[in-house]
């Protein structure tokens, strides 16, 4: 670990600042979309109005990013995201569900940049066997984010500017924000990634890419877990607080699911040197039947907090195996578009799962969404068996 790129311990180091956007969203963009909104169908909206912004935001990040270099990009999309939960805060205070809805949407524009921090540091490696290792140690940086983000709504009360609760709260993300782009301007190692069509043959055209079916397991692998993941984790807090349980409870379950997406990387590299990638994409699945099974079984806050860990779990390990798939599929000339087109895929399918949660919650019911959840499961299961054939 000790050799690892210095770019990597720094972009892990530095994602309790940027990445609190996040899990703050999830935590409470239900909750005061439901205060803001008559309409309870409407309540996840924010949620997927973030989702969204990141998936549109995908493409122009990695253009933003070949033209200005990671390092600059990655600060301006820290500073951006500290202005959009500044006017988050002011439409919660105005009472404006669609200004939120606004700003949450441009919060996600700080996700894309975010999600390609993996991304530098891969190409900060000496070699490719470094890859499961950095993609792992930047995702452990999440660990502090699962608990940072939900706690804003206790830290930010010390922020009298606004009256609401959660306002203060997405000022204090505001300030936090701030502090990342200080972080990164000051101690980031410039990484410039330009694209050279000759430096190993002419760029394959996407319909080539896509006969590969290892390309269809690596993307399929990340979109299953950010769909499921999001359709479950979105709609969790609104069932608790339908089955009796407080906020407070509702934030302690959501943090111990956020770092359980994250904490499993300490040993996943280890899991996939031991059983390899292939394995650890069916033991990502199999932890996502977990998952169910204990949702399943009652409504207590230990049903749902044992669910959320295992929802978590299932995640990192789905997600670390689709994206050590990834950079096996395309040569250097080929990274942006690939990593553009895996990316957008996967928060295209999150957007749905969020978006998908408040109205089957609503109309269905939440052992529907459970249900509904294993179809996924089920095809990328199928996909990999085929892929491993």
């Amino acid at each position: 670990m000790k050799s690892l790129p210095w770019n990597a311990w720094l972009l892990a180091t530095v994602q309790p600042f940027v990445l609190s956007v996040g899990a703050l969203n999830v935590f409470l963009g239900g909750i005061v979309g439901a205060q803001l909104h008559s309409d309870p169908t409407l309540a996840t909206l924010p949620v997927t109005a973030l989702i969204v912004g990141v998936s549109l935001n995908i493409f122009p990040a990695a253009k933003i990013q070949k033209a200005l270099g990671r390092k600059q990009a990655f600060v301006l999309a820290a500073l951006v995201s500290s202005m959009s939960a500044f006017g988050a805060a002011w439409s919660i205070d105005s009472g404006s569900f669609w200004g939120f809805c606004v700003y949450a949407f441009l919060l996600g524009s700080q996700l894309a940049y975010v999600g390609q921090y993996r991304f530098a540091a891969i190409e900060s490696c000496k070699s490719a066997a470094q890859h499961p290792q950095v993609i792992s140690l930047v995702l452990v940086g999440g660990i502090a984010a699962a608990w940072v983000g939900p706690e804003l709504l206790n830290i930010g009360q010390a922020i009298s500017w606004f009256d609401s609760e959660y306002a203060r709260a997405y000022a204090a993300l505001g300030f936090l924000e701030l502090i990342g782009a200080a972080v990164l301007a000051v101690a980031m190692k410039p990484l410039t990634v330009q694209e050279n069509d000759t430096d190993d043959g002419e760029a394959r055209d996407l319909s080539i890419l896509f006969k590969q079916p290892m390309l269809w397991l690596a993307i399929g692998s990340g979109l299953t877990a950010y769909a499921v993941m999001a359709f479950l984790m979105t709609a969790t807090p609104l069932a608790m607080s339908g089955h009796g349980h407080d906020i407070q409870s509702a934030k302690w379950v959501i943090q111990s699911h956020v770092m359980a997406m994250y904490l499993p990387s300490l040993i996943t590299p280890m899991i996939i040197k031991r059983i390899g990638i292939y394995k650890l994409i069916t033991l990502g699945c199999v932890i996502f039947l977990i998952c169910i099974a204990v949702a399943l079984l009652g409504h207590s806050l230990h049903h749902y907090w044992w669910a959320l860990v295992a929802l978590g779990v299932g995640w990192n390990f789905l997600f670390i195996g689709g994206t050590s798939l990834l950079p096996q599929t395309y040569k250097p000339s080929e990274r942006f578009k690939v990593q553009a087109v895996n990316d957008f895929s996967i928060t295209a399918f999150q957007a749905s799962g969020s978006l998908g949660a408040g109205i089957v919650l609503f109309t269905q019911g939440w052992t529907w969404m459970l249900v509904a959840s294993l179809f996924p499961i089920g095809l990328l299961l199928l996909l990999n068996w085929v892929v491993r054939k």
